[in-house]
């Protein structure tokens, strides 16, 4: 599998895990399994999207799936990423930027910080 895809607090926190090898094809599979999730919520959540699991990623891979409704979904409130270097950076924000028109992004170095970023979402 190359990604993993779990609610870390119901309705207000999706955990997302991109793992090994990402090529256009898997980093859709994850984005349409994504927005499945989003689309079941009625309110925005934050996604914390950890990239430290990649173990390799096809060059420009992050601008392969330019406006994928994952990115200018409604209940996307916040993505909350982890372990991009600052190429994919880059790449991230192009697309997600020109798919949603503003920024959303938050970016961390580690789980940790993204963590402690995110405590008052997921206490109770």
């Amino acid at each position: 599998m190359t990604h993993e895809i779990r609610w870390m607090k119901p309705e207000r926190v999706l955990y997302v895990s991109y793992q090994g090898h990402q090529t256009p094809e898997t980093l859709k599979a994850c984005l349409d399994d994504m927005a499945a999730e989003l689309d079941k919520v009625s309110h925005p959540v934050a996604l914390l999207i950890n990239w430290l699991e990649v173990t390799e990623a096809d060059p420009g891979v992050l601008k392969s799936n330019l406006g994928h409704r994952t990115y200018s979904h409604p209940m996307a409130a916040r993505g909350v990423l982890v372990g991009f270097n600052p190429l994919h950076a880059f790449e991230n924000e192009i697309v997600s930027v020109n798919t949603r028109g503003a920024k959303n992004t938050q970016y961390f170095a580690t789980v940790d910080e993204a963590l402690h970023y995110l405590e008052a979402m997921l206490q109770d």
